[in-house]
């Protein structure tokens, strides 16, 4: 999933240097906290329209939500798993901000530039507020790539910049897939500072049924589909833990869990727990206070 979302960071740094010298570009919030206030002096743009809604402080792992964040590392690893060979579609090109009006030549521009293998890019919005800009755009059947790396994406890409603090993020909603993978949801978002320091984040539904976020993610195949994974994962009631592969893990239970190895997660201060994948159905959860719990899926 990392290596997707670098595409997405290098294409979104190029259009928004596109546009700033066409005069144009996409508009982001003015509250990077998310406060819900509006005082123009963000460095980042804020995550008001992503899928993730919960919590954004660390959590603290306790005998209480071992199990839940047990299964939000789970699931935050799994979905980097699926989403490792995932690329996203070259984002819109800076033809698209020439015009304040989603005009036919922008619509061909935009599907000739960005669906290279076929489908279209239709534009839906192009906005100049007074600090910032707005770029939507929907792909319907949308294929790019090449050779054996041919995708479709279907959705909604959302480009915004701040005039005002050059702060720019790229959010894409929708599905993705190839004719080597079946079809996966996808909500992945890029949030930068004028400097280019960038946030990476992908919301997805865990194996709970719950929404997670995660993060700064990197994941490792051995060449013979077995994982180590690290990074950040969001719960939606607890908060963030950062998620580290003790031993090894394998894909391919038809649940779509881990059938083995090792993840530990850590909290505030230095609570951490560990879940251990012993089968395709059977899972330990331990924390720091050395309690340990064995579950099923």
């Amino acid at each position: 999933m990392k290596g997707s979302l670098k595409v997405i960071v290098l294409v979104s740094i190029s259009l928004m240097l596109a546009m700033q010298g066409c005069g144009g570009g996409g508009g982001s919030s003015d509250d990077p906290a998310d406060t819900g206030e509006s005082n123009n002096n963000d460095s980042t743009a804020d995550n008001s329209n992503s899928g993730y809604t919960g919590l954004d402080s660390q959590a603290t792992v306790d005998e209480s939500n071992a199990k839940d964040l047990a299964i939000a590392a789970a699931s935050g690893i799994a979905q980097a798993v699926e989403e490792e060979s995932i690329s996203a579609p070259f984002s819109v090109p800076g033809a698209a901000a020439r015009s304040y009006e989603p005009t036919e030549e922008m619509h061909q521009q935009t599907t000739a530039e960005v669906c290279t293998q076929g489908g279209e890019a239709i534009v839906e919005e192009v906005t100049e507020e007074t600090d910032h800009w707005v770029n939507v755009f929907s792909l319907n059947n949308c294929s790019y790539g090449e050779g054996l790396h041919i995708y479709t994406f279907t959705g909604r890409v959302r480009h915004t910049y701040s005039k005002q603090s050059n702060a720019f993020d790229y959010v894409m909603t929708g599905t993705v897939s190839s004719a080597s993978s079946q079809s996966t949801d996808i909500d992945w978002r890029v949030a930068c500072d004028a400097n280019f320091r960038c946030n990476m984040s992908s919301d997805f539904q865990g194996f709970d049924g719950r929404s997670y976020r995660v993060t700064e993610i990197e994941v490792t195949d051995d060449g013979n589909s077995v994982y180590t994974a690290a990074g950040r994962i969001y719960d939606p009631i607890h908060g963030y833990i950062d998620v580290t592969t003790e031993i090894p893990f394998t894909m391919g239970c038809e649940n779509g869990q881990p059938g083995s190895g090792r993840l530990n997660f850590t909290g505030t201060d230095q609570t951490f727990g560990y879940i251990e994948f012993v089968s395709c159905t059977e899972y330990v959860v331990a924390t720091s206070n050395g309690t340990a719990n064995s579950y099923t899926w």
